[in-house]
């Protein structure tokens, strides 16, 4: 019986250490970004000539707005990945990580903004909705530049 046992409490320590190494290995994987195609991307595997990410809060586009013109004379619409920016030129493409989940988005800046201290970026509703910002209306991100020759965008 005592051996019995002892093997039961063996097998139990075994089965609590193989728990433990899943839930860190869960643990790890959580931790890892994904691209705009779920893909694994880590911000080491980030080109070096996107230069170093503008920091700061983004928030997104009222719905009102739907159907307005943007400082570009583009027609704004909600279902299009686009974004405001104060300094950007129009047609500059950037990729917007939201920095408490290291999810991305590419978006095409056609407009000015924002206007309120210590946001970064506007974006449209599709693009905040990509980086899980419309339950919280704002969020922390960083910002990338995207070369206009790189090949991600060469064909837009």
């Amino acid at each position: 019986m005592e051996v019995k046992r002892k093997e039961l409490q063996q097998k139990l320590a075994l089965l609590r250490k193989f728990f433990a190494l899943l839930a860190f290995c869960c643990f790890l994987h959580g931790c890892r970004s994904l691209d705009p195609f779920g893909r694994v991307v880590s911000s080491r595997k980030i080109p070096s000539d996107w230069g170093q990410p503008e920091k700061g809060w983004a928030s997104f586009y009222h719905p009102k707005l739907e159907g307005q013109k943007t400082a570009s004379g583009e027609v704004y619409q909600d279902d299009l990945l686009t974004a405001a920016h104060p300094t950007l030129p129009f047609g500059t493409v950037v990729m917007v990580r939201r920095s408490a989940t290291g999810r991305y988005v590419f978006a095409r800046v056609n407009d000015r903004g924002p206007f309120v201290g210590g946001r970064v970026i506007d974006l449209s509703r599709a693009a905040a909705k990509s980086l899980g910002l419309v339950a919280a209306g704002v969020g922390r991100v960083e910002v990338f530049v995207i070369p206009a020759e790189h090949p991600l965008i060469g064909h837009l």
